[in-house]
């Protein structure tokens, strides 16, 4: 199961709401734990063509297409558009082998 649990929809479930909460502080804290710790706010860049890391990894690596990525039945309604008028606000600092 491949879901992000974000506590109980109906009353009293006060624990599941509680547990919900507790995910998205571990989540965020994982995120901004890795944003500081290597100085970037997205995926590394790890799929190499023809020697260099393009920008157009950031649509899918490894033979993947993100755009194409769709939520399991019974989860439609928190699928996202594709917006193909997104643009790159920011790029990484990170000074490792293959950070872009």
């Amino acid at each position: 199961d491949m879901t992000f649990y974000l506590g109980e929809d109906v009353s009293p479930s006060v624990e599941g709401v509680k547990v919900g909460l507790v995910n998205i502080a571990a989540f965020l804290a994982q995120s901004m734990k890795e944003t500081i710790k290597y100085d970037a706010c997205d995926e590394n860049n790890w799929d190499v063509i023809e020697g260099t890391y393009p920008l157009s990894n950031a649509c899918g690596q490894l033979e993947q297409s993100y755009q194409d990525y769709t939520c399991p039945p019974g989860s439609e309604h928190m699928q996202c558009t594709v917006d193909p008028n997104m643009e790159q606000k920011a790029t990484t600092q990170a000074n490792w082998y293959g950070a872009p």
